[in-house]
């Protein structure tokens, strides 16, 4: 059994009852407080933490999983998700009268708790966080005996309470609804109430009843039932746990003188058990067939085998032992066989078991001894042999011995026969290389290293043959197991090496958190290493297996650490310590561990802690620093491997987790699924416990906020675009009112270039009549002139004049120069009736240099007569203005010096025109074309200026 008392954590080792809760946590009762345990290690809780009383009787669960506890002074008292629940927090738990202590507490059927007190005629029911009281001292007046159990509710508002010898159904009033005697022989009077686990059972000196008064099993003859406690079942066994011991089936005692309070099963199904006085007991269930023998021997084991089916052990004294049905006896004893050699200092001894035959080597003497299965050793001899030999081999008829240094060869045929000691060969590695480990392969070669190398010598032949593949793997100590080599290195590395004797070496390097120690071969496929803190236990794995090897960590609970000595036949295992041998089959060692059980408990953000449910919601403010709790359970393996996973798409992406809590920073929103699970050092991992968390979507990523972003942004935008838009308007306007004035001025300088323009020609012309002494013309031709000038004076001052001016201008021009060129000039103007003049404005002198250009260069250079028409119309919107003549035309013009169409004038009205065009911001066009008349001489040619008529 494993044995845990305050030394290992307890509160107290006066424990009244042990508990499991539905989780599978044992809660342990003392009188020093409450623990939990969760297999590895106990959490104590006292009055510091809100119990209101250190001393605790009794555990009960409840349906809302609220654990309710059995006080001694009497105050009710529940614990929930990590709190304490007492009158001082909880008002409904305030009870209106003084208590002595809890005696019973029930989980009625309608979900409430009815609790019961000693010495009190009260008992309460809690349902809702409502507590009723129910007095019923009116029964304790007619019948006094002691209340055996307070039952459970038969009703609404019924309850039923037993005594020793009469049942009672009352009401919360008190009142009597039933009563029924139990001193029928089927019943007899009642003695105990146990409560064992939820297990409720009455008992008397004949049965054991249910709650419900349903017969059980017989009671026990041989116990006597002052001394019971508790009692548990476990079909189909029965514990009684009594003042003496604990008893099973009235069959087999254990823990005889201990005082037992309580029993009950973890949830792997192994026992425990509460005493009062000395802590809690373990009885494993799944190693049942171990076994533990106490004071087999003294001093100290030294070598320990199994031969032939029968354990045999030496002790540091050499004695030989003999082990059978858990009884070692003792077959030889040097200091018997030579007292002389008593005070001598023993050094190490060196045994060897073999052939029916004890070889030892102690004191610097070779024993032999014969009949290793007779009460005594016989044939018993001593050869003196040289100090510093270490180990004794026997293999092929020969007999090693290994000393620090070399190999010494005995003839064992020759030593047997002759019983003489005779040294056959000596074998030596190297100058002063010292050896380290030795063994024997299967093929019966001699292996053993050193720090620089490893060596292989042929048996009986005597060739060594140095390993160089071994150079960089010096080896302190290993074995053989099956074609594979197992040994660790100076610097602690364990090495697994296939076929070694194999031109190349397959080998793995492995480098675990412990200290190798000694080796031994459980069978032909497993090998056991100790080491400081647990077994470890190399398996070959069948052939084909990719691994071909693994490695197992031994954490059956029962196998006492650094054994002295280690022993095996391939079905069970001996392990020899402090006097101690425990015996433990071998499938019970290879036994994986169960995996263990985690629970995730509370989430700690920086406002708020919560208990975690499968399923919650916490807001984003919240998320940016977040801690998981979480609870392991483990009866299987103490040291657990913990993983964690958080991830929003399925997968898992396992991570380690140190200690009990998981924490994270800076979590973004979303649901993610948080998964832990748990290993032993030698078992598989867990089913995962898993909790859906989902961290509410700040506001800025809210649908309604990023649509409100999105139009700000829009908005933003827009306005943007709009701004610069508009800047790059005004700016393209302000360009444009720049170019426009510019504009203004070079039209206004263009106008003012046509006005001297015109009055240089027509001086010209006054000057041509005064030289022809045509003064009457000439007067004529001034007095028009006149007017002219005084009509182009108001004209070039403005930007725009009515058409009608400009018409106005054209006909005076045309009158001076009719006087001019008299018959060989007629014009016309024709201007369409539906046409306002007045209305239709347009830069000064537009008109009149088109008409000059027509006189001056179509119709002058002509010897006969010419013709001027002048066509003012509106077709489709558009205003045509026509001047025609029938001059020189454009073919002779082309060859003119003065070039008509090119002239200074013509260029000037261009550029006023397209100028016009920009300034009005209107598609003014200015052509020039010549028609041909039916007979094939010129007609007229046209100058046309269109434009739209303002709206």
């Amino acid at each position: 059994m494993l044995h845990y008392s305050v030394d290992e954590g307890l509160p107290g080792n006066t424990v009244y009852e042990i508990y499991r809760d539905k989780k599978g946590f044992l809660w342990v009762a003392t009188n020093k407080g409450v623990a939990r345990f969760n297999g590895i290690k106990f959490e104590v809780f006292t009055t510091f933490d809100g119990l209101p009383d250190n001393e605790i009787f009794m555990l009960k669960e409840d349906l809302y999983g609220r654990l309710w506890f059995g006080t001694f002074n009497g105050e009710l008292c529940y614990y929930q998700d990590g709190i304490f629940h007492s009158a001082g927090n909880t008002p409904f738990l305030r009870l209106p009268f003084k208590a002595s202590y809890i005696r019973s507490i029930s989980q009625e059927t309608d979900s409430s708790i009815t609790i019961g007190f000693s010495n009190q005629s009260k008992f309460i029911n809690i349902k809702n966080g409502h507590t009723t009281v129910i007095d019923y001292k009116n029964i304790l007046d007619k019948n006094a005996s002691l209340i055996i159990l307070l039952r459970k509710k038969t009703g609404p508002d019924s309850y039923q309470l037993t005594f020793t010898d009469t049942v009672y159904t009352i009401d919360s009033n008190a009142s009597i609804l039933n009563i029924l005697p139990l001193t029928n022989s089927y019943f007899g009077k009642l003695n105990i109430y146990t409560y064992c686990q939820d297990q409720n059972y009455l008992v008397n000196e004949n049965a054991i009843f249910t709650s419900d008064l349903k017969k059980v099993s017989p009671f026990p003859k041989t116990i006597r039932i002052s001394t019971l406690h508790q009692l548990y079942i476990d079909s189909p066994n029965i514990f009684y746990a009594t003042a003496n011991g604990l008893i099973i089936n009235d069959s087999l005692e254990i823990l005889h003188g201990n005082n037992i309070s309580s029993v009950t099963q973890d949830y792997l199904g192994d026992y425990w058990i509460s005493t009062l006085g000395n802590g809690i007991f373990c009885i494993k269930n799944k190693f049942k067939n171990t076994g533990l023998s106490s004071r087999i021997y003294e001093k100290t084991i030294k070598y320990a085998t199994v031969y032939k089916n029968k354990v045999f052990f030496a002790t540091d004294d050499n004695k030989l032992y003999r082990l059978e049905k858990n009884k070692s006896s003792c077959i030889f004893s040097y200091f018997n066989q030579f007292p002389e050699n008593k005070e001598i200092l023993s050094k190490d001894l060196y045994c060897l078991i073999d052939s029916d035959r004890y070889f030892s080597y102690f004191q610097d003497n070779l024993v032999v001894a014969d009949h290793l299965f007779s009460d005594k050793l016989t044939n018993i001899r001593k050869f003196p042999a040289s100090s510093g030999n270490k180990t004794i081999f026997l293999v092929k008829g020969y007999l090693f011995l290994k000393s620090i240094t070399y190999f010494k060869e005995i003839d064992y045929q020759y030593l047997i026969k002759k019983s003489q000691y005779h040294i056959h060969k000596i074998f030596e590695p190297g100058t002063n290389e010292r050896i380290f480990g030795a063994a024997f392969s299967t093929d019966n070669s001699l292996w053993y290293s050193t720090v620089f190398n490893m060596y292989k010598t042929e048996i009986p032949e005597g060739n060594t043959i140095p390993q160089i593949k071994f150079k960089d793997y010096p080896l302190k100590s290993f074995d053989f197991l099956g074609r594979y080599l197992i040994g660790y290195t100076h610097n602690n590395r364990l090495l697994v090496c296939e076929n070694p004797d194999s031109p190349f070496v397959a080998n793995e390097s492995i480098n675990q958190n412990c200290i190798w120690d000694k080796f031994c071969r459980l069978d032909s496929t497993h090998m056991l290493i100790s080491t400081n803190n647990l077994y470890r236990i190399v398996s070959l794995n069948p052939p084909g297996s990719n691994p071909k090897f693994s490695i197992l960590t031994v954490e059956n609970p029962y196998i006492p650490l650094q054994a002295e000595a280690i022993c095996s036949d391939g079905s069970s295992c001996w392990f020899f310590k402090n006097g101690s041998v425990t015996t433990l089959e071998l499938k019970d060692i290879l036994l994986k561990s169960n995996p263990p059980q985690l629970f995730f408990n509370t989430i700690k953000t920086a406002n708020s802690l919560i208990n975690i449910d499968s399923e919650m919601t916490i807001p984003f403010g919240n998320s940016r620093n977040i801690s998981i709790r979480f609870s392991t359970l483990s009866f299987g393996g103490k040291d657990i491997l913990c993983q964690y996973s958080i991830s929003k798409n399925g997968e898992d992406y396992w991570r380690d987790v140190n200690g009990n809590e998981i924490n994270l920073i800076n979590t973004g929103y979303g649901t993610y699924e948080i998964k832990i699970r748990g290993k032993t050092l030698s078992g598989d991992y867990s089913i995962p416990a898993k909790f859906i968390l989902s961290i509410q979507r700040p506001f800025w990523a809210t649908w309604w906020f990023i649509m409100l972003l999105v139009l700000v942004v829009m908005v933003i935008i827009i306005v943007f675009f709009r701004y610069r838009i508009v800047h790059a308007i005004h700016k393209k306007e302000k360009e444009h009112q720049k170019e426009i004035r510019f504009m203004k001025s070079e039209f206004k300088a263009l106008n003012a270039l046509m006005n001297p323009h015109f009055i240089f020609n027509t001086l010209n012309n006054v000057q041509g009549l005064f030289n022809a002494n045509d003064k009457v013309a000439a007067n004529e031709y001034l007095r028009i002139f006149s007017d002219l000038i005084r009509q182009n004076m108001h004209n070039i001052s403005k930007e725009l004049i009515p058409l009608q001016k400009e018409i106005d201008l054209v006909t005076n021009y045309l009158l001076l120069e009719k006087l001019r060129f008299e018959d060989r000039l007629s014009y016309s103007i024709n201007i369409s009736n539906d046409l306002d003049l007045s209305d239709i404005m347009m830069p000064p002198l537009l008109i009149q240099p088109l008409v000059e250009n027509s006189i001056k260069h179509g119709i002058l250079p002509m010897q006969g007569n010419g013709a001027i028409e002048i066509n003012i119309y509106e077709k489709l919107g558009i205003l045509y203005i026509e001047v025609k003549d029938t001059g020189a035309g454009m073919s002779q013009s082309v060859n003119h010096k003065n070039n008509h169409y090119e002239s200074y004038g013509l260029e000037n009205i261009k550029k006023r025109i397209a100028q016009l065009g920009i300034i009005q911001n209107k598609e003014i066009k200015f052509g020039i074309s010549e028609t041909v008349n039916t007979i094939g001489m010129k007609g007229w040619t046209t100058v046309t200026i269109s434009m739209p008529l303002s709206d």
